[in-house]
């Protein structure tokens, strides 16, 4: 039987969103230590109970119409069942926009994007400074700038006590480029994570990224 990290990566969504391209990138850079599966929008919840990691980083929003699949009973029960195991959960720019249709879904990763109160700003070079936190997710990673949209007034769980590990700022505000938490959102629930960067594949091109993606799947799997 293999022991390798069982990780399974949410994808799909609008074209300008390349998850499934960003998240086989991701897989080149993990190598063969891990077993990793790709499964697009809400067949990845079929498969939460053979993973040790969910990666969320396919945007399906309700306002694409017809292509999007609002999650079933089974799905969100799934969902919810694996969060309460204290199984990790990783998620990736767009990806905290999906099933808005169902707030409980943004509730339970912890992070949120909400249309009228979460905005972005268009693709553009940004700097982002990393905070002495002296946490995992951002070791061996120093300020970089990057190519990419800038989300703002992202919405998070009530109660949930999130660490803020990298900014970037715009007129005069600071917005959360790499967040972690660990409990809240349900009985049981254990570590969440979120990277802000990764509209298209130009933000993958910052080195950092390779880094920063390294150090969050590890803590994310780490035990304790």
């Amino acid at each position: 039987m293999s022991t390798r990290p069982r990780i399974i990566f949410h994808v799909g969504g609008p074209e300008y969103h390349p998850s499934s391209h960003q998240a086989s990138v991701v897989i080149e850079w993990l190598g063969e230590g891990f077993a990793c599966h790709k499964a697009e929008g809400l067949a990845a919840f079929e498969h939460l109970n053979e993973c040790d990691l969910l990666v969320l980083m396919g945007m399906h929003w309700s306002g694409w119409g017809r292509e999007y699949r609002c999650p079933t009973e089974m799905h969100r029960r799934a969902f919810e069942r694996y969060v309460a195991s204290g199984k990790p959960i990783l998620a990736a720019h767009a990806a905290i926009a999906s099933y808005d249709d169902w707030p409980r879904f943004g509730e339970l990763v912890g992070f949120t994007w909400i249309e009228g109160i979460s905005t972005q700003l268009p693709p553009a070079e940004f700097r982002v400074r990393i905070l002495p936190t002296r946490h995992p997710v951002i070791s061996n990673v120093s300020d970089y700038t990057i190519v990419d949209e800038m989300y703002q007034d992202l919405v998070f769980t009530p109660g949930l006590d999130i660490n803020v590990h990298a900014i970037a700022e715009h007129d005069g505000r600071q917005h959360p480029m790499v967040i972690t938490a660990e409990g809240g959102r349900i009985i049981g629930a254990g570590k969440t994570a979120y990277l802000a960067n990764g509209h298209d594949m130009r933000a993958f091109e910052c080195p950092a990224m390779r880094q920063l993606w390294l150090n969050t799947i590890t803590w994310c799997l780490a035990k304790g």
